[in-house]
């Protein structure tokens, strides 16, 4: 694959064109950045806070003190406790202990608090902002005393007038936590910085197999995008450096009531809060809120971090380099500068494919294929072939950048921001170009809110909801099955029976979408829907051509889930997801002027899945799911309601400072990473856990003949204990029948089928129980066989597997038990009961595996249909 050139843009030539005051206006935001230093204003660092940043301690973390150790101890251990909590714990020690050593030293919450941050260097930045959060009185703004878009004080006018303009005490601030402390924390430990040395060791094994191989078979990281190895090779990223990615997102606090607020986080092998903007409004002038974090990257940039490594007991500079940087859909504008989803050239890669609009329409719709019926002038450019789509990070960009910031007036922005697909330069341009792969090609896919968008889109055009025509009447949409409101509530109560097959790691189960759908349903409630459980309820509800398309799209967006990626996998997925987006094309818009909306931007992004993996390594590692749980964790710390910002803020430093000495310390994590009692650890990530039954007892019948035939002639038919459950190395629980069917089946999430490998090929089965056979090895030692007494589930249909191009697999709980060796388990999968006439025309009940999404997906042998004749494409369409 050909390496992506970054555009190398000169800075000072770009603002010597600006004359429209807002481009100017940007211009001087960027400007302000080639000089950053740590000494600036900007940077808000005392001398201490700068001194320590320059010169890191050179030794590890060490306290003596026991007051001190356990005054720590008990911060940590009441973290989601509260500060009177805290005070009355430390009360007590001193009581009890009175007189002991440290017994006079433990420290009050506000002391140990002031002792960690000055353990770890890891301080905020406070900056002043509008309180309408307007703008952020930073850059340019600093001087500003009103809002330039409210007109509102930058004071609080209580305060100033009651003390005649004396003390100027700011409205509202908001709060940035600069990154490096933090970096530095991560190598004070020798652990820790064999951590975060992860990055060069197999960055060498990567070059290594390509000087080797000339391929890489397998893409399992960033590591693996020629992205990142371009960088490498050019000498941008070298061994001692520090590879960052930041992360963009709006969150709201309490889901009763419009009370947003704004985070970005820094990604390295560890997730830090890198700033707070509070709400609820939403910043005018992100720019400026921005400005102090990529100000702190730039200075270090300039001036390299200088790092203590505990592990070489050495001292360095380190460069950072910023690799991706990722948000959502709408928040990635923020970023590139780049218009929204609805442009002309609106594609979040930026590959320069031209979308097209109705007549008299303002919007435009990434449609591939050009309308028959009737065509605007400027949307009537011939087909674009789906199959050899442009890549992300067109190289016009340079060229549009010049012509957006030479702008003159409004008319002119108006015109070429549709012409070019950008509407301002972005801040990011002004970071160190050996620092930075830039803009568009740090613009990352987001495989997390893809999944709600395609949800969306397909449940509008199933129930017919969509925009349409006063002409195209949804009731003659063959698709619009979920149109009656009767087969909607049903459909909607057999997710609802579902839910309960489906295991507990698979969290949260999706509620009745007939009810919920406009009511919060979660991200993951439609990734689990939409591309697990849907496919398998609407066989034979959806009209075949239809359902059809739509398990090419579920099977293509399953692998690209996944965190593993081989070549023949990537090539499935585009092959599998670019017919998927040909037909839909095809089918549902129909070329139809009309319908050209149905073609929303997040159909376009489907097919940039494959070809961003090869150049970023697998999207579930830029995927938004990090930045959600880091809000969800964050959101369960607030306690003040009345302050909820503040509180946010607060906490959000707290955790970097904890998370710092953690680093630096890790003996004081006592989290519990160990194994519950009683549980019996197999090596390679497999625990057995309790229940375990009692007594021993001799196997019989069917599960006697099958231990029997498991060991083999002449062996004797051991004593067995069963046991419960059973952990993977992948983290799931599996558990058996013999204590989950004495559950209620209104309180199971049914945990107890399994697939394993045998003779190389994957099946499923339910666990009975698991247990431990004693043997004679070879050696005449005694020694354990740990196995699963499991009941089979049957081949897959393979006429339906064929059908559904591998995502949906029915089968039949058979009589037949074996015993299988318990590191041949790979996962748990959910079995849906069904009543399905299958494609023979054969009617019975079957249970369907559903995997759950993000992992390792099966593959079962048969050909997908986008690789077949013409002719085998009409195998299916007896079925009703």
């Amino acid at each position: 694959h050909q390496r992506r050139a970054r555009p190398v843009v000169d800075i000072e030539a770009l603002a010597a064109t600006a004359i429209f005051p807002s481009m100017q206006e940007t211009m001087n935001f960027v400007a302000k950045l080639k000089n950053a230093s740590l000494d600036d204003s900007v940077s808000k660092l005392n001398e201490d806070a700068i001194e320590r940043l320059r010169n890191p301690p050179s030794r590890p973390i060490s306290i003596e003190n026991p007051g001190t150790r356990f005054s720590i101890s008990a911060y940590l251990a009441l973290e989601s406790a509260s500060q009177n909590a805290y005070n009355r714990v430390c009360q007590a020690a001193r009581s009890s202990f009175a007189g002991s050593s440290g017994a006079d030293d433990i420290l009050s919450f506000y002391n140990v608090e002031k002792l960690i941050a000055s353990y770890t260097g890891v301080v905020s930045m406070e900056h002043d902002m509008c309180r309408n959060t307007c703008i952020a009185y930073t850059g340019p703004f600093s001087q500003l005393e009103v809002c330039p878009t409210c007109e509102v004080s930058r004071w609080k006018e209580e305060r100033l007038q009651g003390n005649r303009g004396r003390s100027k005490v700011a409205a509202q601030t908001f709060t940035t936590i600069p990154i490096g402390p933090q970096l530095q924390a991560l190598y004070r430990h020798k652990d820790s910085a064999i951590d975060m040395d992860y990055l060069h060791r197999r960055t060498q094994e990567i070059l290594r197999q390509l000087q080797e191989t000339g391929s890489i078979p397998v893409i399992d990281d960033v590591v693996m995008g020629w992205d990142y190895l371009g960088a490498v090779l050019d000498g941008d990223i070298k061994p001692n450096d520090i590879v960052l990615m930041v992360s963009i997102d709006g969150a709201q606090l309490y889901d009763s009531k419009e009370l947003d607020c704004w985070i970005y986080i820094w990604i390295i092998l560890h997730v830090r809060p890198g700033g707070f903007i509070p709400g609820p409004n939403k910043p005018k002038h992100l720019d400026s809120f921005l400005f102090p974090g990529l100000h702190h990257l730039s200075a270090l940039q300039a001036e390299g971090l200088p790092i203590w490594n505990a592990r070489m007991d050495s001292r360095y500079v380190s460069d950072l380099y910023l690799l991706f940087t990722t948000a959502d859909g709408p928040g990635l504008v923020y970023w590139n500068g780049m218009v929204g989803h609805s442009g002309k050239n609106g594609c979040r890669m930026y590959c320069g494919v031209i979308s097209r609009r109705k007549t008299q329409g303002k919007h435009y719709y990434p449609a591939l294929l050009r309308p028959r019926d009737r065509c605007v002038r400027g949307s009537d450019h011939l087909d674009i072939d789906v199959f050899n789509l442009p890549l992300g990070g067109c190289t016009d960009y340079l060229a549009n950048l010049k012509t957006i910031v030479a702008i003159r007036n409004q008319t002119q922005w108006d015109k070429k921001k549709t012409e070019t697909g950008l509407t301002k330069p972005p801040l990011l341009l002004r970071l160190h170009p050996n620092r930075c792969l830039g803009v568009p090609l740090c613009i990352t896919t987001d495989i997390m809110h893809l999944a709600g968008n395609i949800s969306d889109l397909l449940l509008s055009l199933w129930r017919g909801t969509i925009d349409h025509a006063d002409s195209d009447d949804p009731e003659r949409w063959p698709w619009a099955v979920l149109a009656d409101e009767a087969v909607w509530r049903a459909h909607g109560e057999a997710v609802v029976r579902a839910g309960f097959h489906l295991p507990g790691s698979y969290d949260r189960k999706p509620r009745n979408i007939a009810e919920k759908i406009n009511t919060q349903y979660k991200t993951w409630e439609f990734q689990l829907y939409t591309f697990a459980l849907a496919p398998i309820l609407l066989y034979s509800v959806l009209p075949s051509p239809f359902w059809e398309n739509y398990c090419k799209l579920v099977r293509g967006f399953q692998i690209m889930c996944q965190s593993t990626l081989t070549k023949d996998e990537l090539l499935d997925a585009h092959a599998l997801l670019c017919s998927w987006e040909h037909e839909f094309e095809l089918t549902y818009y129909s070329l139809l002027e009309s319908r050209i909306h149905f073609v929303r931007p997040c159909v376009h992004q489907v097919v940039h899945l494959v070809s961003e993996a090869i150049y970023k390594g697998p999207p579930s590692c830029y995927a938004q799911w990090t930045m959600e749980r880091m809000i969800g964790s964050l959101g369960e710390q607030i306690r003040q309601p009345s302050k909820p910002f503040a509180n946010l803020a607060r906490e959000g430093v707290r955790r970097c400072q904890v998370n710092s000495l953690l680093s630096a310390m890790p003996e004081l994590d006592d989290s519990g990473n160990g194994l519950p009692s009683g549980a019996e650890n197999l090596d390679d990530g497999y625990v057995l856990l309790r229940k375990r039954a009692k007594n021993s007892i001799i196997p019989r019948g069917d599960e006697a003949t099958a231990i029997s035939h498991f060991l083999g002639p002449g062996h004797v038919l051991p004593r067995i204990k069963k046991w419960a459950r059973l952990r993977l190395p992948n983290g799931q629980i599996a558990r058996s029948a013999w204590r989950e069917k004495l559950r209620p089946p209104e309180q199971l999430r049914v945990s107890r089928n399994v697939k394993f490998l045998s003779d190389g090929e994957t099946q499923c089965g339910e666990v009975q129980y698991f247990t431990r056979l004693a043997n004679v090895g070879d050696g005449g030692s005694w020694e354990y066989i740990d196995v699963a007494i499991i009941r089979n589930y049957s081949t897959p249909d393979e006429d339906l597997l064929r059908l559904s191009n591998q995502v949906v697999l029915a089968s039949t709980l058979l009589d037949l038990l074996s015993v299988i060796r318990i590191k041949q388990i790979a996962g748990v999968v959910a079995m849906i009961p069904r009543r399905m006439v299958l494609p023979s025309g054969v009617e019975q009940d079957v249970y369907c595996m559903m995997e759950r999404p993000g992992f390792d997906v099966s593959t079962w042998g048969v050909q997908y249909s986008v690789y077949g004749d013409g002719d085998d494409d009409e195998g299916g369409e007896d079925v009703e």
